[in-house]
């Protein structure tokens, strides 16, 4: 056997004296006081470990992983972490999986490895590992297909569902590869792998994280809304003492009116669906957070009201006020695409199968509580306040000057115009003409502004005519379902 040279005896004894001169049974008491006695700390160190394990994935190990062996070999990396999982006796099957779940050698190179350092020279192991990172990498290759990737990751981050995945940017990545360098694929293989290009997302700065606390739409301060708020606030604090409310305190009771009794009634409509949303998804920054997606699948929507009174907050007649009300109204008892709790007017729709809350199901749903209503022998002698959102399914107007032309014979969709005058008269004005020549034919914006005796100067043109009307009580903003409500109320 030939002798040793004087570097290669220098780097055996400098690694010799790193090792134990003792095994590890045989140690003497010195490190007994490290062992920490405190049973409050162990319990602590216990609960930082297991934080720390409840935020660690192997998703994250792997990435760590990869990034490392970009600057070394895969060789030593694996070893290392094979040598300390059998140091603390983890079973050999459960270290092969961990080392294949975060792109490792498997264990059984590991230990053939680990047999050549212990019998052989860790110089000779480690020797075709030195001098660091000697070629490019991916994309510095390819400079342009890593602003292409970075694109489409923000445009992923950015989707309402959490759909998007390393799996589907590894795909996209090598699609754009063969395109851009006008090769064939002819293998199934991925130009950079998934792991690859997880590790490129954390790099560009984008994170994997809990998809919750995101907004469902960012339009609650808008300056139509904020004004309609401060109003509703408004009117309620000059009007408290006629309403039923839940006085503060330890013991909350409730106040009861003693004049102008007025019942407050809150509408809305909620989506429930199976499967909600994604536990996790990725996300760029907080900048680029997505509005908040209701989810996949089927849903239930559901539309109801609360009521301010004692009696319950929820509206349901009794057997006898279903009966008379019924008496009255018959159609109640007809199908109107709605699944109503029995007398009441709490309603949902199977989304996508029995259609959905537009603005006819509504006005649907508000007729039957109307009429409903005046059966209901708590609220006897009361009157009513509907609170409902900004919704289109509510704000929907019956007609407005965009529904007409300016001249006779052109675009109407509306056949008569009911509106109240300043002194709350109803009105009625025909938008088609009824006698003469043009019998049949729309009156157009002109003709109507002349017969509601607004003032037109000559020459006008129709932008200020739409202005001019838009200012009659006959055009106001006034909703459909406003309209139906004050036939009731």
């Amino acid at each position: 056997m030939p002798q040793k040279s004087k570097r290669r005896s220098q780097s055996t004894a400098a690694i010799k004296s790193r090792w134990a001169k003792k095994n590890v049974d045989e140690l003497d008491d010195a490190f007994v006081p490290d062992i920490p006695t405190d049973l409050h700390d162990s319990n602590e160190n216990n609960k930082e470990n297991s934080c720390l394990k409840n935020k660690m994935s192997v998703l994250d190990i792997g990435n760590l992983f990869e990034a490392l062996s970009e600057e070394t070999s895969i060789r030593p990396l694996s070893v290392l972490v094979y040598l300390s999982l059998v140091y603390f006796g983890i079973p050999w099957r459960d270290i092969d999986l961990f080392l294949k779940a975060i792109g490792g050698l498997t264990a059984k190179t590991c230990n053939k490895w680990c047999t050549d350092i212990i019998e052989q020279d860790l110089e000779e192991f480690l020797q075709d590992n030195r001098g660091g990172k000697h070629e490019e990498s991916f994309y510095d290759t390819y400079p342009e297909l890593e602003s292409l990737a970075k694109l489409y990751a923000l445009n992923g981050c950015k989707r309402k569902s959490a759909s998007f995945t390393c799996s589907e940017l590894a795909s996209y990545v090598d699609d754009e590869y063969y395109k851009l360098t006008g090769e064939t694929k002819t293998t199934k293989e991925l130009i950079r792998s998934e792991r690859g290009c997880c590790r490129d997302l954390n790099r560009w700065g984008c994170k994997f994280d809990k998809n919750t606390a995101k907004p469902y739409w960012a339009g609650h301060e808008r300056p139509d809304v904020v004004d309609a708020r401060t109003k509703f606030v408004n009117n309620f604090l000059t009007n408290q003492d006629k309403y039923y409310r839940v006085e503060e305190g330890k013991d909350p009771r409730w106040n009861i009116p003693k004049k102008s009794q007025t019942v407050l009634i809150f509408h809305d409509e909620s989506c429930f669906r199976s499967g909600e949303t994604a536990a996790k998804r990725w996300f760029y920054s907080d900048d680029t957070i997505s509005f908040f997606n209701k989810g996949r699948g089927r849903s239930l929507m559901v539309s109801d009201f609360l009521i301010a009174h004692p009696e319950s907050p929820f509206f349901q007649l009794s057997q006898d006020e279903w009966a008379a009300a019924v008496k009255k109204h018959p159609e109640l008892l007809e199908d109107d695409g709605i699944q109503y709790i029995e007398r009441s007017a709490s309603g949902s729709i199977q989304v996508g199968y029995g259609g959905y809350f537009d603005n006819d199901a509504i006005i649907n749903q508000f007729t039957r509580l109307f009429k409903m209503l005046p059966f209901k022998k708590a609220y006897a002698n009361h009157k009513f306040h509907v609170i409902v959102d900004n919704a289109r399914t509510h704000s929907a107007k019956q007609y407005s000057v965009e529904d007409f032309g300016m001249k006779p014979g052109t675009r109407c969709s509306t056949e008569k115009i009911f509106y109240r005058d300043k002194h709350g008269k109803q009105l009625t004005i025909d938008c088609f003409f009824t006698t003469g020549v043009n019998k049949g034919q729309s009156k157009g914006l002109l003709n109507l502004a002349k017969e509601l005796d607004i003032d037109i100067p000559p020459k006008v043109k129709l932008e200020e005519l739409k202005r001019l009307l838009n200012l009659h009580e006959a055009f106001k903003n006034v909703s459909i379902l406003r309209m139906m409500i004050s036939n009731y109320m």
